[in-house]
């Protein structure tokens, strides 16, 4: 290879670092807050994830907020996967509080048929009794 080509694929892969430097930070920039919080950079450097990895309040954003670029980036805590859960595990005890309250509203809604049936019948509910 001659110096010409050597600098013009020099050239190529400096380009190249930089267009996916300037897609990462625009994609970081969307999230709400972050884009000041970018670590600086030289033309041409690729983003640092360990420059990343040290601003603790960009991984938090970026785990919440996009969470396959702290992937990507190797700043992923999980924290996504865990309010994945926590937000099933409420459905699911919502949902089970909805078919308990179901529950007893019918077994409110029998008691109250028996007591107003019991007294139509001059039966005492408690005792079973004549009045």
């Amino acid at each position: 290879m001659d110096l010409d080509s050597q600098i013009d694929a020099q050239h190529r892969q400096v380009e190249e670092a930089e267009n996916q430097a300037r897609q990462i930070e625009a994609r970081i920039a969307r999230i709400p807050g972050a884009a000041r919080l970018l670590p600086t950079r030289r033309y041409g450097a690729p983003v640092s994830p360990n420059a990343i990895g040290k601003n603790l309040t960009l991984v938090s954003l970026l785990a919440r907020h996009d969470p396959a670029l702290a992937a990507f980036l190797g700043c992923s805590s999980g924290e996504h996967r865990r309010r994945e859960e926590e937000a099933a595990a409420r459905k699911l005890a919502a949902d089970a509080m909805a078919a308990k309250t179901a529950e007893l509203r019918a077994q409110n809604h029998a008691a109250a048929q028996h007591r107003e049936r019991s007294a139509l019948a001059g039966v005492s509910p408690l005792t079973g009794r004549r009045w």
